[in-house]
């Protein structure tokens, strides 16, 4: 035989005989958990299951609520390559009711076998294997079911579980919610509620972007952070890193083609070069903005921006002003004002504020609480809008 023809006969056994090791219709993917931001899940846990068989599954002792649908919990056991799974198992414990939630459930299969053969392209254009099935616990029974490649998400399936338990191993702190423990749950849990029914139905997404401007050019090479929070618990971020900058007194140019969904409260930090300007908010955000989102939408069309704006800073003052528009190329609508506090530099390391960072805006009403437990909450100092 020649050469050249033995080696490639060689190397065509070599790639089938790798290609045989991985049976048919099996995927290398992971267990994950996902839970709320602010609304956390304890001691979470999800088993997969193929023809009654155990394949996969994931828990974790500290609870989840890094973001909806944002991945924790680590793979546990099981073979690499392991079949798609057609049914599953999960058990968490709601925080914010002090219910067990436990149950199983069928899984769409064939949905999912099609998913891991087709791939997906990320927001990047990078084509992925999926390699990870989250589930995400939520108040009120709620399940929701992704796939997850790259920076790509699939949303597969919701499930509710009617009727949870009563969680006779509960400790005290865990039940009692004290404010010494639970302080910023708490605080976040008076402002927003819980959307029960929004981790049922799910929330709508929108073409926009977040984008920073402040009245003072000199002071636009200061860092800027801005982060939003969802109703369900989702956390966004502007579409490009930096965050797009648009000057103070300009209708935006730029365009935007990706959707999200639309924020209940952005946090931001603005701070100097040199740390000696430290300002931080938590912003809640009009009830209303969905509404205003859409009619702004129908009036000047799309590549609408979200735009945070800071104010020109008065000195020597504890605080300083911001705005929060509506924004494309056709218009330019002020939603709200906030105030953002300012960190006294000379007590950095523990970031004391001489005033609240909470803003709220005009005609706030704070929702009537709804959940199962009652539950004392702390005093909330805050700046609102007149």
């Amino acid at each position: 035989m020649y050469p050249k023809v033995r080696f490639f006969l060689y190397c065509f056994l070599t790639i089938g005989l790798f290609c045989s090791c991985q049976p048919k219709d099996t995927f290398s993917w992971n267990a994950g958990l996902s839970g709320p931001k602010n609304y956390p899940s304890g001691a979470p846990f999800i088993e997969y299951f193929y023809q009654g068989k155990s394949i996969a599954g994931t828990s974790s002792g500290t609870g989840a609520d890094q973001g909806w649908s944002i991945t924790s919990g680590g793979y546990v056991g099981g073979d690499r390559y392991k079949p798609v799974p057609d049914s599953m198992a999960v058990k968490w414990v709601c925080s914010v009711d002090n219910l067990v939630y436990k149950g199983g459930f069928k899984l769409p299969r064939d949905k999912m076998l099609e998913l891991f053969k087709r791939k997906v392209i990320d927001s990047y254009g990078n084509q992925n294997d999926y390699s990870v099935i989250v589930a995400g616990m939520a108040p009120g029974g709620n399940i929701t079911l992704w796939m997850q490649g790259g920076y790509a998400t699939t949303e597969i399936a919701k499930f509710k579980i009617l009727k949870g338990e009563e969680d006779q191993n509960i400790d005290d702190d865990y039940k009692k919610k004290e404010i010494k423990s639970w302080g910023n749950y708490l605080t976040y849990w008076k402002i927003h509620g819980i959307p029960y029914s929004v981790w049922e139905k799910g929330e709508k997404e929108y073409p926009y972007d977040i984008g920073f401007t402040t009245e003072e050019e000199d002071k636009k090479g200061y860092s800027i952070a801005i982060a939003g929070y969802t109703k369900d618990g989702s956390i966004i971020y502007s579409n490009e890193d930096p965050i797009p900058y648009l000057k103070w007194n300009e209708n935006v140019k730029l365009q935007v083609a990706k959707a999200k969904k639309l924020p209940i409260q952005f946090y931001i930090q603005w701070i100097s070069q040199n740390d000696q300007e430290w300002y931080e908010a938590e912003i809640v955000l009009p009830s209303n903005l969905e509404n205003q989102f859409i009619e702004f939408q129908k009036r000047y069309g799309n590549n609408i921006f979200l735009t945070v704006g800071m104010d020109k800073v008065s000195e020597n003052k504890l605080y300083t002003f911001g705005r929060i528009w509506l924004e494309n190329f056709k218009e330019k609508i002020e939603i709200m004002k906030f105030r953002a506090a300012k960190l006294n530099v000379e007590k950095n390391r523990k970031k004391k504020y001489e005033v609240s960072k909470y803003s709220l805006p005009k005609h706030f009403v704070f929702p009537k609480w709804e959940g199962r437990e009652k539950i004392q909450f702390p005093e909330l100092e805050y700046w609102q809008e007149k």
